[in-house]
């Protein structure tokens, strides 16, 4: 074998080598075990409400940290929850490759809770970056539920409410009434005489 073959094999078999020999690398993934959280029962204003939790898996190839976080889907008809009536427990959490963690969640509505149906996306999302790429970003499971008009009197006052924010000129029926009830009052109480001096 000449010399100028044997470099050249050489050569070849280093950058085989080189090339054979790169790091892989390193991912960062989330997932999360359920797709939808549908609640049934109507919930009430000013109550509190737990959720079933759901699982946060790390399918990446490194430790991640993962945020759990609200968010909405563009154009829904559905109302858009506040994200302050959601309680996770963990909010953050850390985890290595191929493990999984349960959430816990709460929802807290406030006694003015606006009575219908809403709907929002709850799940985790990558908090910080790591050095390989990003495989889904964030995963999140598809949560509705209903609000209730409330009970007894708060539910009619709401209601009440509602209407005359629809149609502000029906505040003139109750100030109508009020009028013509102070005009019959004083003219049964009230005498007024007129006549004239001589």
């Amino acid at each position: 074998m000449s010399i100028l073959l044997r470099i050249l094999l050489l050569l070849a078999g280093l950058g085989a080598a080189l090339i054979g020999a790169a790091p892989a690398l390193a991912t960062q993934a989330v997932s999360i075990d359920v797709g939808r959280i549908d609640v049934t029962d109507a919930l009430a204003p000013g109550g509190e409400y737990s959720l079933p939790p759901f699982g946060v898996r790390n399918p990446g190839t490194e430790a991640t940290t993962y945020r759990v976080v609200v968010s909405y889907v563009d154009g829904q008809d559905a109302g858009r929850p506040d994200e302050a009536w959601f309680t996770f427990s963990p909010s953050e959490l850390t985890l290595g490759p191929g493990q999984s963690q349960p959430v816990s969640a709460k929802i807290t509505l406030p006694p003015d809770a606006e009575p219908g149906q809403y709907a929002a996306l709850i799940g985790p999302q990558i908090v910080a970056a790591g050095t390989g790429a990003q495989v889904g970003a964030a995963a999140a499971a598809r949560l509705t539920f209903t609000v209730s008009e409330g009970g007894g009197l708060e539910g009619i006052l709401r209601m009440i409410w509602r209407i005359i924010q629809a149609n502000p000129w029906l505040l003139l029926i109750p100030i109508l009434v009020l009028v013509v009830a102070v005009l019959w009052f004083l003219r049964k109480r009230v005498s007024i005489t007129v006549s004239r001096r001589t």
